[in-house]
């Protein structure tokens, strides 16, 4: 879900400074053994959005971005003080290409979106260092620094080129999402009309590929017959960058049951989306309602604003906060891990928030920096610190480590594709 398509949901009028330390319905000590644990967690987020306003909207993630916002008039949730409060080590910065790049254009955007984010480490050294591999995942730890990772989300993006696949590789992704919201030539997505009932022949030979890379197959925004081809091809783990369980929300772009359960035959890991309509089906059905209910006042405003975003998007704001409707707390966050734990195992399932990428959070987050209320919220519940640990990031490393090591040593003498023990 992207912000370009999604600015006319909800979003409160005013965006607070901070959220405070602690709930004020939390037990300290608890939060405090919280506290401890999330410092010690090499926390991995799946997805961040923030590379296409680093490139639209020349944003820096040195500036302090409480208070402002995306040229569309959405909040940011991501800046290197964020980064900073929010304890997380490894952060995927989404090389997103827009579905409206599909008829040529779709490499060059990745690039300029790859370059941005290679600016900002370049730009932030004591803070940033880009890193490839679980290994160095590890090793920005121990330095204190935040890793910048890179996936591609839309694989149009490699303009159906095995060898532009291979260069995007080479200078850093690692991992590709199959699809956009788009169906494109190669793959079905959960949102689009399907094409191929799944994978075609050459979305196949794009997995057995990024397996041979040791590139991870994402498929957050395929359809379902896709999440089952891609299972039946891929030799290695594969992930779920930012999904939710669709058991909460029955909507296209979240994550059945039966699929769960493959992914834990695969060894993958599911990483929980925290955009509020997948988490949660009441706000998913009040927001449509009220979407019908002030639509003609939109497309007033649409008319009346028409050379004037600025002007438009504080009218919209307004108009939405005098048409509020529920939105579930973070704690609901939880409830999507409980239930890829009671599925699938506590093996199977971590954290892509979708920062930068959606109109609101849940109910108590603000941005990144409130991300330590999920490892309150777990351990409240009565998770252990290992389990903590595991679902903040130790899951994904073992995947992505399984993912190297399956390119390393895939290969048979005589060519053939070794199948993943």
């Amino acid at each position: 879900m992207k912000k370009i398509i999604c600015s006319f949901l909800l979003f409160a009028f005013t965006v607070p400074v901070f959220a405070q330390t602690m709930p004020k319905d939390a037990d300290p000590q608890l939060w405090a053994r919280a506290m401890k644990i999330h410092k010690k967690a090499i926390i991995v987020d799946g997805h961040n959005d923030i590379p296409s306003p680093m490139v639209d909207d020349d944003f820096d993630l040195g500036m302090n971005s409480v208070g402002k916002f995306h040229k569309d008039g959405d909040p940011f949730h991501t800046d290197l003080d964020r980064l900073k409060r929010s304890g997380i080590t490894g952060e995927f910065f989404s090389i997103y290409v827009s579905s409206s790049y599909t008829n040529g254009g779709s490499a060059r955007r990745a690039l300029d979106l790859i370059d941005a984010t290679y600016r900002e480490v370049e730009k932030y050294p004591g803070q940033l260092t880009l890193c490839s591999t679980s290994a160095q995942i590890k090793q920005a730890k121990k330095a204190g620094k935040v890793c910048a990772l890179m996936g591609i989300e839309g694989g149009h993006a490699i303009e159906d080129s095995l060898y532009a696949l291979r260069d995007f590789y080479r200078l850093g992704v690692r991992y590709m999402t199959l699809t956009w919201n788009n169906t494109n030539n190669w793959a079905d997505s959960c949102c689009d009309a399907a094409k191929h009932g799944g994978l075609s022949d050459f979305g196949k030979e794009v997995v057995r590929e990024m397996n041979r890379l040791g590139m991870l197959v994402d498929i957050s925004h395929v359809s379902d017959d896709t999440m089952n081809d891609v299972l039946d091809t891929s030799t290695a783990p594969v992930i779920f960058s930012h999904s939710s369980a669709r058991k909460f929300s029955d909507h296209k772009r979240t994550v059945p049951d039966d699929i769960i359960k493959r992914l834990a035959v695969n060894k993958g890991v599911m990483m929980i989306n925290f955009y509020p309509a997948f988490l949660d089906q009441r706000y998913r059905d009040e927001s449509r309602a009220r979407d019908e209910k002030i639509k003609p006042q939109m497309d007033a405003l649409r008319a009346q604003y028409k050379d004037d975003r600025a002007g438009f998007n504080e009218a919209e704001r307004k108009l939405l906060a005098a048409n509020p409707v529920y939105v579930p707390s973070y704690k609901v966050i939880v409830d999507h891990i409980d239930h890829v734990k009671q599925i699938a195992g506590i093996d199977y399932v971590g954290i892509g928030s979708d920062f930068d990428g959606v109109p609101l959070l849940p109910e108590g987050m603000n941005g990144m920096e409130d991300l330590a209320l999920v490892t309150y919220e777990m351990l409240r519940r009565g998770y252990s610190e290992q389990d903590i640990l595991k679902v903040l990031g130790g899951n994904f490393l073992r995947v992505f480590a399984a993912a190297e090591k399956v390119a390393k040593g895939r290969i048979s003498g005589d060519g053939s594709l070794k199948k993943i023990k």
